[in-house]
């Protein structure tokens, strides 16, 4: 018999604003961390990142970039949105791109190779990098998964020629990337101001979101009366819980906004309590609150029929993303989940054309892995309910 379904409960399925993410460091040392490199850049978004860095390296009409299998389609649509040709290659068992079939397959016009550390698991990029400078590559290397650590290859970050990243998947941020160029020929781009309303917008759904979550702490003494004058003037009802994400459509449209390029924000600075939050976050608190939940989601599918960690061994030097679970039988399962409001992503979304191509991992990941969230807002209690009501859908 199956488990049972556990109630519904309300779980963040995003990290949460508010003071709590400013309290004292308590955990063990840091892990390395991208907002400490220099000539990083904050950007709108990791997508704004890659369009940004694409445009800094002054392709030619006919210079290619080369995406993984497995991907979203935002790695994607950058490339598309300047014009510039894409291709797509295999990845292999550890998420690493396959380098027999780089020398064996890679088009002569390749220009560029987005090379991403999965799940917040660092990889080893030295054979990647290596291919790249042999050919007059350029590698840009995808750390939206990986704000922290370090591999066998050095600290995340360390080898691409352009290197991006996502703060939301890792801090309480509605919007924010990062960006660096590692060749001063390639300057980064200066960017325009966030203005006043934007400011002030970020400001108070920042306020919002923590509220909804009862987050606001000792926020809340000035901040309730804000956002009831808010409301007020709205002649809206007070935030209420966020409600469970609607489950994906079944196909996936390139031109629909999941994939659209807004131009005009990408080449806009982030608004101030963006660069604020992810500077000033108590980071000892977001990786041991990820690697303690990435940690027991592992031990707690152990052995169950149906489902298994695809990575069971987190690395020492990783701050994880999400646990990504593999499900034998991920239909419907993964729709039933994202109903009841779960946690739970899946890159099934891949762009148009991407080919079968031999030992690929990509499809394959694309249909059967879920990308559990793990996040530092999650309560013990939250992510137990997460591990039961996947193992009620998935394990059958």
């Amino acid at each position: 018999m199956p488990p049972v379904q556990p109630p519904l409960r309300a779980v963040p399925r995003n990290p949460v604003p508010g003071p709590h993410n400013r309290q004292a460091e308590d955990e063990p040392a840091r892990l390395h961390c991208l907002l400490d490199e220099p000539g990083m850049q904050f950007t709108t978004s990791g997508r704004a990142a890659i369009l940004l860095g694409l445009e800094a390296l002054g392709l030619a009409p006919t210079d290619r970039v080369l995406v993984p299998s497995y991907h979203c389609p935002t790695m994607v649509s950058p490339a598309l949105a300047l014009g510039q040709p894409v291709g797509f290659y295999p990845i292999d068992a550890s998420g690493r791109p396959s380098i027999e079939w780089l020398e064996q397959h890679a088009p002569a016009d390749t220009r560029v190779l987005c090379a991403a550390h999965y799940f917040g698991l660092p990889l080893d990029l030295r054979p990647v990098k290596a291919w790249c400078d042999a050919r007059g590559v350029l590698m840009l290397e995808d750390c939206a998964h990986a704000m922290f650590g370090q591999g066998p290859g050095g600290p995340v970050g360390a080898l691409g020629d352009v290197v991006i990243a996502s703060l939301p998947k890792f801090f309480a941020t509605q919007e924010g990337g990062l960006l660096r160029l590692r060749d001063a020929r390639h300057p980064a781009p200066a960017l325009r101001r966030a203005g006043a309303v934007a400011e002030l917008k970020a400001w108070f759904d920042t306020l919002e979101i923590s509220a909804s979550h009862d987050r606001l702490g000792h926020w809340g003494w000035w901040a309730r009366p804000l956002l009831a004058a808010k409301h007020a003037v709205r002649r809206a009802p007070a935030p209420a819980p966020a409600p469970a994400a609607p489950a994906a459509p079944e196909g996936f449209d390139p031109a629909g906004n999941y994939a659209r390029i807004d131009m005009a924000l990408s080449h806009r600075a982030p608004c101030g309590v963006t660069v604020d939050t992810a500077v000033h976050s108590t980071r000892g608190r977001v990786t041991a609150r990820r690697r303690h939940h990435y940690q027991a989601l592992v031990a707690a599918v152990s052995g169950r029929a149906g489902v298994r960690a695809l990575f069971p061994e987190l690395p020492a030097q990783a701050a994880p993303y999400v646990m990504p679970l593999w499900v034998d039988q991920p239909d419907p399962a993964y729709r039933s989940l994202r109903e009841r409001g779960v946690p739970v992503s899946r890159w099934d979304w891949l762009w148009p054309g991407v080919p079968d191509m031999a030992g690929d991992q990509g499809k394959t990941w694309s249909h059967h892995v879920l990308q559990v969230h793990c996040h530092q807002d999650m309560t013990d209690e939250d992510r137990d309910w997460v591990i039961g009501s996947v193992l009620a859908l998935c394990e059958r």
